[in-house]
């Protein structure tokens, strides 16, 4: 349809659009796209591939070891058990990984406590 935009990323901005999760766009959820605007749309594919970035193994999780590797590879040492507290502090579901619900809203207070100590 002359759109430049790979599977993957369709499927993403179909996970971040389908907020029902029932795998179907309704007239509800069409109606919030057509408002959003591109920049939200971008946001949400740039946040999807942060998150990847951590999901090494690609199961929809970050673990401590997944947490712990990425992080030393950008050059911020920290031990497996920091990476672990950290973990624990946005895990609301307690299985000791962070999905990417859990991940979205741990940026969006991110982003929140930021703007909050803007001048």
């Amino acid at each position: 349809m002359g759109s430049s935009y790979s599977e993957d990323e369709l499927k993403r901005v179909l996970e971040d659009i389908d907020t029902d999760k029932d795998g179907f766009i309704d007239l509800s959820e069409f109606s919030a796209l057509c408002r959003s605007s591109s920049d939200e749309v971008t946001a949400a594919l740039e946040l999807r591939d942060a998150f990847d970035l951590y999901d090494q193994d690609k199961n929809g999780l970050i673990s401590t070891k997944e947490l712990h590797l990425v992080l030393n590879r950008l050059g911020m040492k920290c031990s497996v058990d920091d990476c672990a507290r950290m973990i624990k502090s946005v895990d609301s579901d307690g299985d000791g990984n962070v999905n990417f619900e859990e991940f979205q809203k741990m940026m969006s207070a991110s982003l929140m406590s930021d703007k909050g100590s803007e001048p």
